[in-house]
């Protein structure tokens, strides 16, 4: 406009109008987009009244947009003979002609890329298949999802009329804005880096420029923001703009501190993401929870999609993903993290595998496996924060653990599902099928360990332990009590089944104790009533510490993860019991030989360490009493497992709407993406086991209307009465197969179908995991050192 009025010999015009002729309005960049311009008020991110929902989209968990992702078809690949790379990096030389490396999403290109990469001046030093992931593909998604996310919110925002423009350049269109931020810049930073920061520009996802609301929207799909976005909305905020970044994923800690140090707001609208794509036969191929999956083992062969096809039903989803993209280790998973924040687009890549926690990921949501349709699962897993800095690793070891364990479970007669740690049966330690698997290893593991956590709970250095031996009483010498075997168990778990789905909410483990008796150990001689007392504080003050751990340390991670897929696991003989499904041939087979322990491992080594902590102790300690003026020093060991009680409630359905209202929305949009839940620290991710792109099982569920405030108690479970435990110690060697009994319909709630019991005990109770383990319930090896007056 300035050259077109010189040249008519007109004056030049100190403030010229910021032109709006370049840009294009919301309402006909984007067909979703309506005429009419959006109610602002109460309506709009940054707008919208205070409470729960102020900062963040009421279901959005049930949107989508797609957006291609053609790469992802090669997510398997592997590198071709040496024989291809000299071909196709006499190509990249000049020596040789071939088009077809330029051809995009194919082996050629992917391979060209790699060796492109290798020869440059920050190679990726992991796998082949870890740059394909982290960068060829990502590279590729993160542009096409920034814009389709963009898409997403001006057409649910109805960002529409005259006012509101997409795609918007402060350069162009508000030329004098620009010149006067530029010179701030320049005045704050230097020229230098203030060229930097503006050389390309300041484009808006969309704006209102005028009125007496000017807003400024930033679409993210993913959680972070650019310096130099941040520095020039900083000072467009100071003229007046309502800046707002809207992010598809919640942001970083750090994300959020710079954007409230620069009076810059941020608002979260969680729409699922979808790549599509077509597979093939470079696909990466999954075995995780399905049957007669032949994965992938290398890219060199040609295959084609048929014979991909017929290598049987694999699994896929954002679980199988994210685990199979995690490092193994450290040094893996920050390379991995790396390349994905290092990838064009890298502003709106999602949550990378790192930023899962996979030390935390539980099996907790799975449809019946209708045969030809397969099986939906799903994770729930704490969320990583640190993702760059500190990123997670080993999900393949943890997807793999689930879904062997799922078999296991399945598979093998539930009279084999015991382990037991007891000095006096060194022949009985765990059953021998059971020994052949990673679930007999972690619940072995998980007996031991439990053994020195009580020890760690009651030593008196620890602040509960000297708690309870300051409540002990004792008449004289030591204070002491019966023997006692102290196991884990699993407390009410709560569960709701409906629609041929079956969530599993929470399940929490208990301690408990029960008198035993043994060869070794030292025999108590205080008096019954000093050594019932004694126990009951034991049970008041150091179980429910130790409950604590079982439940959330790390070190019974696997034990948990193994515990939930065994509840998973007798859902689905429930249904197989009412229709065969998918995995009607292996329930009750007693054959885990297709699922053995990934993992090296000895039951007589466990034993041993056990045999060593229960009679050399694992802590020792001196104690004076004054009654007889001895110095008294104790050694002590504990433990024990036992599964055999499975007390659930299949809680009611408005019960489960009033806590959980945004749980079937999350678990089908887990599908798709990983999915935080509502405004907690965790997510989930799921998949299938036809290796579809999403959905399976049973028709939807209708969406319940979420509510801001649950208001509904949760009725304390009840405890069923137990089926038959087996004898601590005592194996009953199964002759293989088992007996299912249809469920029950329950619509209404209370107990799922029983499973091996005629008494109502829940889902697993009477055939569940009799993982009973003698544990040595605190044995004194007592040395008195008499004072020099007696």
């Amino acid at each position: 406009m300035s050259v077109g009025i010189l040249t008519g010999g007109l004056p030049v015009l100190d403030n010229v109008p910021e032109a709006e002729a370049a840009t294009k309005r919301c309402m006909d960049m984007y067909p979703g987009v309506p005429k009419r311009a959006p109610r602002i008020q109460g309506n709009l991110p940054g707008y919208k009244a205070p409470g729960p929902y102020q900062w963040r989209t009421k279901g959005d968990t049930k949107r989508t947009y797609s957006y291609d992702n053609p790469r992802k078809t090669l997510d398997g690949l592997q590198l071709p003979s040496q024989d291809v790379l000299d071909h196709i990096q006499d190509v990249l030389d000049g020596r040789k002609k071939d088009p077809s490396i330029d051809v995009n999403a194919t082996p050629k290109h992917a391979w060209a890329r790699w060796l492109e990469n290798q020869g440059g001046d920050n190679p990726y030093q992991g796998t082949f298949n870890q740059y394909v992931n982290a960068r060829y593909i990502t590279g590729e998604a993160n542009q096409a999802r920034g814009e389709a996310y963009e898409r997403e919110n001006a057409e649910y925002f109805k960002l529409g009329g005259r006012g509101w423009y997409c795609q918007y350049s402060m350069k162009e269109q508000m030329p004098e804005t620009y010149k006067k931020i530029r010179q701030e810049l320049v005045n704050d930073l230097g020229k230098a880096e203030a060229e930097k920061i503006l050389k390309k520009d300041r484009r808006f996802d969309a704006i209102k420029p005028k009125g007496r609301d000017r807003i400024i929207y930033e679409f993210k799909s993913g959680n972070e923001v650019s310096r130099a976005q941040r520095l020039v909305d900083q000072k467009l905020a100071a003229q007046g703009y309502k800046v707002v970044y809207v992010f598809g994923t919640r942001p970083t800690p750090a994300t959020e501190k710079v954007l409230k140090e620069s009076g810059l707001n941020w608002y979260q609208h969680r729409a699922t993401e979808k790549g599509a794509f077509t597979r093939g036969p470079h696909t990466r191929q999954d075995p995780a929870f399905s049957t007669g999956c032949a994965p992938t083992t290398s890219g060199t062969a040609t295959m084609s999609l048929a014979a991909a096809a017929g290598r049987g039903r694999c699994s896929s989803g954002p679980a199988n993903d994210q685990a199979r993209n995690s490092g193994k280790n450290k040094a893996e998973a920050r390379r991995i993290a790396d390349a994905y924040r290092r990838a064009p687009g890298a502003i709106n890549r999602v949550r990378g595998p790192g930023g899962i926690d996979f030390s935390s990921m539980e099996l907790r949501y799975v449809t019946e496996p209708v045969k030809g349709k397969g099986m939906d699962y799903g994770f729930k897993a704490k969320l990583n924060p640190e993702e760059d800095t500190n990123p997670s690793y080993g999900g393949g070891a943890k997807l793999d653990l689930s879904s062997d364990a799922m078999f296991t479970w399945l598979a093998l007669d539930p009279r084999r599902f015991w382990v037991n740690l007891n000095p006096d049966q060194p022949d009985q330690v765990v059953d021998d099928k059971l020994a052949k698997t990673d679930a007999g290893r972690v619940l072995l593991t998980a007996d031991l360990q439990m053994k020195h956590d009580l020890a760690k709970v009651m030593v008196p250095e620890n602040p509960t332990g000297k708690r309870l031996w300051d409540s002990f009483m004792h008449v004289n010498g030591a204070p002491c009590w019966k023997t006692y075997r102290y196991f884990i168990e699993p407390a009410p778990a709560k569960v709701r089944e409906e629609n041929g789905r079956l969530y599993i909410l929470d399940a929490p483990m208990d301690v408990k104790a029960a008198k035993i008796d043994f060869k070794e150990g030292y025999k108590c001689k205080q008096p019954e009533a000093v050594q019932e007392y004694n126990f009951r504080q034991i049970q008041r003050i150091a179980i429910p510490e130790l409950e604590k751990i079982v439940n959330s340390s790390p070190a019974y991670a696997d034990l948990r993860s193994v515990y939930t897929s065994r509840i998973a696991a007798e859902w689905i003989k429930q249904r197989d019991a009412v229709e065969p499904g998918d995995f009607h041939q292996i329930i009750g087979s007693d054959s885990a030989a297709q699922w053995p322990s990934r993992v090296k491992w000895s039951r007589e080594k466990i034993y041993a360490d056990y045999l060593k902590s229960f009679r050399n102790g694992d802590f020792h300690f001196k104690r004076k009493y004054p009654q007889d003026g001895s110095v008294l020093e104790f050694s002590f060991y504990l433990g024990g497992v036992d599964f055999s009680k499975q007390p659930k409630r299949n809680i009611t359905r408005a019960q489960f709407r009033a806590e959980n209202p945004e749980m079937p929305d999350t678990v089908q949009a887990a599908q798709n993406s990983t999915v935080q839940y509502g405004d907690t620290d965790t997510g989930y991710l799921g998949g299938n086991t036809t290796g579809k792109d999403a959905g399976g099982g049973q028709n939807p569920t209708p969406t319940p209307t979420p509510t801001d405030k649950p208001t509904t108690p949760t009725p304390a479970p009840s405890t069923p009465p137990a089926g038959h435990t087996p004898e601590p110690g005592k194996s009953s060697p199964a002759d293989g197969g088992g007996s299912n009994h249809p469920p029950t319909n329950d619509d209404q709630g209370g107990d799922l179908a029983h499973t091996g019991s005629d008494t109502p005990i829940g889902l697993i109770t009477g055939v569940a995991a009799a993982l009973a383990a003698a544990g040595v319930a605190l044995v004194w090896l007592m040395r008195r050192r008499k004072t020099a007056a007696k």
